[in-house]
């Protein structure tokens, strides 16, 4: 059984900006990982896990560019049985784009974690109380990946809603800087 998550942004800048921030290496690094990406169709590249305490490496593959409208690529960390897939779409709109990512794994490479106790607990909390609660770290397959259920489990929207969109502020307030 597949677990997805799908989400959408938009974002008051071009396409090609928003391209910037997901498709090179040194964008990647400031809101989502540090990375040896290159936005090579079949290029094989690797991100370097920020959870506190995990120092995991996410094996992935460019699978599909179409710059600068869509990229797709694979994602499987070592506890992972088989890839994920990750898929972002960009949609020029009026005033900006519009930003849509898909992330579609396996059930059984995601561990659950219970519910937050309130709706404004963030994804960190429900990992650490899932954790706390029982839910061991293990290097067996039984247990699933840690890394891939924050991502599915909060952790793209707060990139995607506040660290992406702190870089793309950044680089407009840069470039203007620079005019």
């Amino acid at each position: 059984m597949f677990r997805v998550v799908k989400m959408e942004a938009f974002y008051p800048y071009p396409p090609e900006k928003v391209w910037r921030a997901i498709a090179n290496r040194s964008s990647l690094a400031k809101w989502l990982m540090e990375n040896d990406f290159e936005p090579r169709l079949g290029h094989k590249f690797c991100f370097q896990s920020q959870l506190p305490g995990l120092n995991e490496i996410i094996y992935c593959e460019v699978l599909k560019l179409v710059e600068p409208y869509e990229l797709a690529y694979s994602w499987q960390d070592n506890v992972m049985e088989s890839s994920s897939i990750v898929t972002w779409k960009l949609t020029p709109v009026d005033g900006g784009t519009q930003l849509h990512l898909e992330h579609r794994g396996y059930q059984q490479d995601a561990i659950a974690i219970s519910q937050p106790t309130h709706h404004s607990q963030s994804w960190q909390a429900q990992l650490t109380h899932g954790i706390i609660a029982g839910d061991r770290i293990s290097e067996s397959k039984q247990f699933g990946s840690i890394l891939l259920n924050s991502y599915f489990s909060g952790k793209w929207q707060y990139l995607i809603n506040h660290k992406l969109a702190e870089v793309l502020a950044q680089e407009t307030q840069d470039n203007f800087a620079l005019s």
